[in-house]
């Protein structure tokens, strides 16, 4: 989740070169403290390898000393080593010595004299174990037996809970020890602890990046994070950071993973490396590889997990991505090659119903190892490679394909869509240029006369426009190729072809035929929307919104969204399509208070497309409905540094328009306009489907600027609205002309009689509040006046919002504050300290300074 937060100023432009890592307090270690000193009960601390067991047992025994500091308990930290196991007391014999002695047989004058040895006599024991499920036997009869017997207080760490020696399982067993599992940090814990390190938030997609690449583990975390800043991979704006290119595993991680590896005997690291090079393995073929005692035992130790695919079958993956990655960098050559000969069954085949991922990481085996599988298997695990986002991979593998050649089997048709995913994948990683040259190859191909089928057709078309619009920013372009592609295919495919068209056409900001379709096929009234029409669906809401069927626009978005979920692997992108121009209707419905600002779906799948980025507009236009401007001025500048960074999908022209609306709102004049001038010269790209709303918001923002051009503007908006049907951009553009006669002091009967004739070719919330609001003042009531103001506030659109006005001083402006809650003077006089007669008199200056008549009209104020 990401946090709408204030300014990040005064924090540091750039980090230490050597990073201190903080740390931060979690549920599981309240809970420890909570059990251990309120309860005064045992607790095992239970996670793999990264998770901050060690840390969290420190703390826990320190903050419960800490609270019973008058009683003096003392803490005795023991920790457990692998080489230590098999040696009696050898956990302990670093703690308290020879004291123990070779001939103890008894547990009471072996107690006695550990506590001796300690100068524990009378004082409390609280034992802090780390790695428990190494300790040896005798260590833990004698730990258990302080537990049970000489009510000592027990705080231990282990990766594998079934490991631990019985005498502390035990323990759990006889309710005298409580076990707690440490989980990962979740995307706000994440963002917030590097934000901690960083000294300035890590921006939205990155912190996506990040999260979905260490998966919450916290020394995976800090290890990413200071070899990113060690390798530049994160950079710094004003405001925040960025992450740059892929989140790999750090030298260190490799060289901690190096070193565990080479203490494993042989069998056990077979079935890691197995694991890695194959992941995800169905279980069945693993247990044919491996023995089923050393995979058991690899998983207690948190190696390897077993998960299910979706349909049930039990798969076995590295625990950890980074560790699948240090694990598969770490194998020799020559092994690679000799665990490829024992798996010999990933040579060639590809079952039915293996996971995507399995198919994919087999054939990167086999080209590891020098072998060259088929091309349809290359071909198939270059989209797997595509859909998981893995574009170094996805390269590898259509480099192969084109190399192998005809000889190979690799037909004209493969050869093109071999093309179109070596594009995608280089246009989604740093080879922009590359790809465009693998899209017009495989166009070139499709012209060229050879056979070639549809679907290869749709695919070299498809990629090849969507450079053109998205890119280029050429709309014509694009819509012109899927036109000239019509001639290469059957009957059967043209309708493929005419939704490609007209979802390029959307996307331009041409509504007209979308809105046909839209009547044509019936979707509004279908029980379900088919996947079919996911390509305009996000063009078909934008359709309904501009034309001012608000109501129907939300309606078919969320029914669009819901099949996109189901198609995610699919459709990996729709998803954040819909969202983005549903959250869009959402504003101009004024659904302020329920607007979406968050994929609706799980983050962590590997198949979602989406920039996460676009999170911080729906943060920034919920701001602005709510009048809270330097949080919307934050958000859309952290926006507009990221896209100054990188912009692949061509969204800030839509940023900066936002940004300075919200500052001129803000009373940054010089800002705003900077920002006026980079939103007008910045091509629209994929903004083009919000072409209209941009220039709509440039228009307010040049006139709450003061500059004329922000009505002319609004009347040239009005005049192709009227003549298009785009009616929430007129409704939007005679709001406008309404506020400045306001804020002007002009005669408003004019501008008022055209909002509220706007309001009728327009539906939802917004529009009814208008509605209510031009009867309210016709009424001359002032009752209903001051609600339905409130009601227009609540929308997002307060009339009097952005006029000028004398400046308040401090206290006038926290009176103000207090009167636009609804406190009385005397309230307001008995929380400040003040005399009812001093707050009557800052009253009276705040209703002369900003020409008020109401205490009602504060709320639009402060």
């Amino acid at each position: 989740m990401v946090e709408e937060t204030a300014s990040s100023e005064g924090r540091p432009t750039t980090a230490p070169a050597r990073l201190s890592w903080p740390v931060i307090t979690r549920d599981e270690e309240d809970r420890a403290v909570a059990v251990v000193g309120e309860h005064r009960w045992s607790v095992a601390l239970v996670g793999t390898a990264g998770l901050g067991k060690t840390t969290v047992a420190a703390r826990v025994t320190d903050r419960v000393a800490e609270q019973e500091r008058e009683a003096d308990p003392l803490v005795v930290p023991i920790t457990a080593v692998a080489a230590g196991s098999s040696m009696p007391f050898g956990a302990v014999s670093d703690r308290f010595g020879d004291v123990l002695g070779d001939d103890l047989t008894e547990p009471v004058p072996a107690e006695a004299r550990l506590r001796d040895a300690a100068e524990a006599e009378g004082r409390d024991l609280l034992l802090r174990v780390d790695d428990a499920d190494l300790l040896d036997a005798l260590s833990a009869r004698y730990v258990a037996w302080l537990v049970r017997d000489q009510h000592a207080r027990l705080v231990l760490t282990c990766r594998d809970f079934t490991a631990l020696a019985e005498p502390l399982r035990a323990l759990w067993q006889d309710d005298l020890l409580e076990r707690i599992d440490l989980e990962p940090l979740d995307l706000a814990e994440t963002s917030s602890l590097i934000e901690r390190a960083l000294g300035a938030p890590l921006e939205p997609a990155s912190v996506e990046q990040v999260h979905r690449a260490t998966q919450g583990n916290p020394l995976y975390l800090r290890e990413v994070v200071r070899a990113g800043l060690s390798s530049g991979a994160l950079e710094h704006t004003a405001l925040s950071w960025y992450w740059r290119g892929r989140v790999t595993a750090s030298l260190s991680l490799a060289d901690m993973y190096r070193t565990e590896l080479g203490a494993l005997p042989g069998e056990l690291r077979d079935v890691v490396e197995i694991v890695a090079l194959a992941e995800p393995i169905p279980l069945s073929r693993l247990i044919t590889l491996v023995d089923g005692h050393d995979l058991d035992r690899m998983v207690g130790l948190g190696f390897v997990r077993i998960d299910s695919t979706d349909t049930g079958s039990p798969v076995a993956r590295s625990s950890h991505p980074l560790i699948g990655e240090v694990v598969r960098a770490l194998v020799p050559v020559a092994r690679r090659t000799a665990l490829f000969a024992r798996a010999n069954a990933f040579r060639t085949d590809r079952p039915e119903g293996a996971p995507p991922a399995a198919r994919l990481r087999s054939t990167l085996w086999a080209l590891e190892c020098g072998i060259v599988p088929p091309v349809d298997q290359l071909l198939d695990a270059a989209r797997v490679a595509g859909g998981l986002q893995e574009h170094e991979s996805a390269i590898a593998l259509t480099t192969a394909a084109l190399n192998a050649g005809a000889d190979a089997g690799l037909t004209p048709t493969d050869r093109v869509r071999t093309h179109c995913l070596r594009s995608l994948a280089y246009g989604y990683s740093s080879g922009r240029e590359a790809g465009r040259l693998d899209a017009e190859a495989a166009w070139g191909l499709v012209t060229s006369g050879v056979p070639v089928d549809d679907v290869a057709v749709v695919e070299a078309c498809e990629t090849l426009a969507n450079l053109r619009q998205f890119h280029d920013d050429d709309t014509p372009a694009a819509v012109t190729l899927t036109e000239a592609a019509m001639r290469f295919v059957g009957p059967d495919t043209l309708e493929q072809l005419r939704v490609l068209r007209l979802s390029h056409l959307g996307w331009g900001g041409d509504f007209a035929e979308v809105r046909e379709e839209i009547e044509r096929t019936g979707v509004l009234h279908a029980p379900a929307i088919p996947r079919s029409f996911l390509p305009i669906a996000p063009c078909a809401v934008a359709a309904l919104g501009t034309g001012g069927r608000l109501d129907d626009a939300l309606r078919l978005a969320q029914a669009c969204l819901a099949t996109a979920a189901v198609h995610l692997e699919d459709s990996p992108w729709s998803v954040g399509e819909i969202v983005s121009v549903m959250h869009q209707v959402q504003v101009w419905r004024g659904d302020i208070a329920e607007m979406v600002t968050q994929v609706p779906v799980s983050r962590s799948d590997p198949f979602l497309k989406y920039d996460f980025t676009l999170e911080l507009f729906g943060i920034g236009n919920r701001a602005l409905g709510q009048r809270r401007w330097s949080d919307a001025v934050t958000a859309f500048t952290a926006a507009c540094e990221r896209y100054a960074v990188d912009d692949p999908g061509g969204f800030a022209a839509y940023a900066w328009a936002r940004l300075a609306m919200s500052q001129a709102y803000a009373g940054m004049t010089d800002a705003a306009a900077e920002s006026v001038e980079r939103a007008r010269t910045t091509p629209l790209r994929a903004m083009r489907i919000l072409a209209d709303q941009i220039e709509m918001t440039i228009a307010w923002t040049e006139a709450l600027l003061g500059n004329p051009a922000g009505l002319y503007r609004a009347d040239e908006l009005i005049a192709r609205g009227t003549a298009s049907g785009a009616w929430t951009h007129v409704l939007y553009g005679q709001a406008l002309h309404y506020v400045m006669d306001v804020s002007s002091g002009r005669d408003t009967a004019a501008s008022l009689g055209r909002l509220q004739e706007a309001t009728t070719r327009v539906d939802g919330p917004l529009a009814h509040a208008i509605t209510r609001y031009v009867d309210a003042l016709r009424s001359g009531d002032r009752g209903w006046i001051a609600s339905a103001q409130a009601d227009l506030a609540a929308c997002g659109m307060a009339v009097s919002a952005g006029r000028r006005t004398q400046p308040l001083t401090k206290r006038e402006y926290e009176v103000a504050q207090l009167a636009a809650q609804g406190f009385s003077n005397r309230r307001i006089a008995e929380q400040l300290g003040l005399s009812v007669r001093t707050i009557d008199a800052h009253m009276s200056r705040v209703f002369a300074k900003w020409d008020l008549h109401a205490r009602s009209e504060l709320a639009e104020l402060v």
